[in-house]
């Protein structure tokens, strides 16, 4: 089975607090990820992520197959599971304008119809805007069998609904750093102006992106906050290349009064603040 690159479980902890806790899972194309949240203790039991392209030569399905079937923890019987759907083929459309019969024209419109999938939407919590989005049916497939009685959300739905309209009329790029992505979502005067997925190789490319998203909305980015978490240090050389452009760069950890295990201490609190966010969320 595949090793987890992240993994953090804490060796003395009961398996009733595991299983009386609520397990949320994040699935993209690349990546398989999951949490373990205590409702009653309000403290996060375990973080598991896995790579799914490690291994060459073997579809990414099949990995995520071999995980779902392998992991120990992911066997248990969880009072509550979530699926979070991280896949990039997704498009927001205000509420005024949102009919079903739009998802297919809508998605294919925007990304083709090379990839058929499975066609989803809904309605972002506190937005009034729906999320219409794809995903590959096979994903889909495996994780309800799996988890028969799982609620599912796309990871921008679930995202924006823990975000409050805080930012008055600040100008805010929330920035989510994964290895080879960013998630970035834009705002302004009370409102959402963008959220998407850019793919990245080099530091270059994505301080690109946010200069051409300043310009793009009429921000400075001398001025603009920069709200990052996820896998980003001060010592990295994206981060050494974004304070070239950005003045205001804030990390962002996770919300509320939760508690985490010792485990988690290892890790700066902004690297896995994305997901514990969700999980707070649902």
């Amino acid at each position: 089975m595949l090793k987890a690159t992240f993994d953090i479980i804490p060796e003395n902890a009961r398996q009733e607090e595991m299983q009386n806790s609520l397990l949320l899972m994040e699935v993209g194309e690349k990546v398989f990820s999951y949490v373990l949240y205590n409702k009653q203790q309000q403290r996060f039991m375990a973080l598991r992520q896995y790579n799914l392209d490690f291994l060459p030569g073997k579809p990414v399905m099949e990995a995520l197959q071999e995980v779902l079937a392998g992991d120990e923890l992911l066997q248990l019987a969880y009072r509550e599971a979530f699926v979070i759907y991280h896949y990039t083929d997704s498009n927001l459309l205000p509420e005024k304008f949102f009919h079903i019969e739009l998802n297919k024209p809508v998605t294919e419109l925007v990304f083709g119809n090379a990839h058929k999938g499975l066609l989803l939407s809904e309605k972002i919590p506190g937005w009034n805007v729906y999320n219409i989005y794809r995903i590959p049916r096979e994903a889909h497939s495996l994780m309800q069998q799996k988890f028969a009685a799982g609620k599912y959300w796309h990871y921008y739905t679930i995202m924006l609904s823990g975000i409050e309209k805080e930012h008055s009329g600040e100008a805010v790029l929330k920035v989510i750093v994964s290895s080879d992505r960013i998630v970035v979502a834009v705002f302004k005067n009370n409102a959402l102006h963008l959220i998407q997925t850019y793919g990245y190789d080099t530091p270059d490319d994505v301080s690109y992106q946010l200069l051409a998203l300043c310009s793009r909305f009429g921000f400075d980015n001398q001025q603009v906050l920069l709200k990052i978490s996820g896998l980003l240090d001060e010592q990295s050389i994206l981060y050494q290349e974004l304070f070239k452009y950005f003045l205001k760069i804030e990390w962002e950890g996770m919300h509320g009064n939760a508690r985490v295990h010792a485990g988690f201490d290892e890790f700066p609190a902004h690297y896995f603040s994305p997901l514990l966010n969700m999980a707070l969320c649902v």
